[in-house]
């Protein structure tokens, strides 16, 4: 009984190390489908935010593409609130007309929005 708690042990040690290795890094990486859907995401925000920033503001924003090739926002962090809500209101299933992208992979894409 001992030897099998040990085996037990061992092996759920040695599979935890395994899917940890394997964990994919979310970040849009710097590739074409990648680009554009970052440029396309950007269009939806235009260049006037609602949102009063009274410095340059970080927000990373976590989704996926669902099958309809829409957007949908699984968390926003950043520290301004209204920006948090501005963000999701923006992007929240709003059409993706990319090819190319991969469906149900969960995305984060960093963005910054600074004071002029």
């Amino acid at each position: 009984m001992k030897n099998f708690k040990t085996i037990i042990a061992v092996l759920a040690i040695s599979l935890s190390t395994v899917f940890t290795a394997t964990a994919t890094d979310p970040v849009l990486k710097k590739n074409k489908e990648n680009s554009s859907l970052r440029t396309e995401m950007s269009s939806y925000l235009g260049n006037d935010i609602p949102v009063i920033l009274k410095q340059t503001t970080a927000a990373e924003v976590s989704f996926l593409i669902n099958n309809k090739n829409e957007i949908v926002v699984l968390s926003v962090d950043s520290k301004v609130s209204e920006l948090n809500t501005y963000l999701k209101s923006k992007f929240n299933y709003k059409k993706i007309n990319l090819k190319g992208i991969k469906k149900g992979e969960i995305y984060l894409m960093p963005l910054k929005f600074e004071i002029k």
